[in-house]
């Protein structure tokens, strides 16, 4: 004797069908992965310039507040500023008492950011730091950090002028590359 079960309410999916879910979602998936990345780099460089912007903002009001001359330098150790203007390990903030233009053994650095962002940051070798003096000033020419992506393309920029004031441009009014 032979038992046959029909069971109709067990049905699966066929294959063609899984296949077209996969393609679809492939599809999909190719079409938002480039946004997502774009959208991430975005967010990277307004992180970027936030920090840097409120870095050299306590650079400035420490010049300000301790009536002494004020420094932010690139730098990766923290403790020694480094020429020739790259800023992407991070950067520290000092008073230098004896306007030496380097930091001393007595001249604690009052603040060290050492947070890479996946971007390049750049200013000109010839001015790689900012002095702000006691007034808010940071003096000399300005000072142009070019952010760009980790291919060189510029996103934007930092720019600081004779006055202290900081400014910060869009893609847009960024040209050239990071070399």
């Amino acid at each position: 004797m032979r038992i046959f079960l029909n069971y109709p309410s067990c049905r699966g999916f066929t294959l063609i069908e899984l296949m077209m879910v996969v393609a679809v979602t492939a599809v999909l998936l190719g079409l938002a992965v480039p946004s997502f990345n774009a959208l991430m780099e975005r967010q990277r460089l307004v992180a970027t310039q936030n920090h840097l912007m409120a870095g050299f903002h306590y650079a400035r009001s420490l010049a300000v507040s301790t009536h002494a001359q004020a420094v932010i330098c690139p730098s990766s150790d923290g403790l020694n500023c480094q020429t020739g203007g790259v800023w992407d390990s991070g950067w520290m903030i000092y008073v230098d008492r004896n306007r030496n233009g380097r930091r001393d053994a007595d001249e604690a650095p009052q603040r060290v950011e050492r947070q890479p962002s996946g971007l390049r940051v750049r200013s000109s070798a010839s001015r790689p730091q900012a002095v702000f003096r006691p007034n808010g000033g940071s003096g000399a020419s300005n000072l142009t950090l070019r952010l760009c992506s980790e291919s060189g393309q510029a996103l934007g920029t930092l720019v600081l002028n004779n006055s202290g004031r900081l400014r910060k441009t869009v893609a847009a009014d960024a040209s050239g590359r990071c070399t």
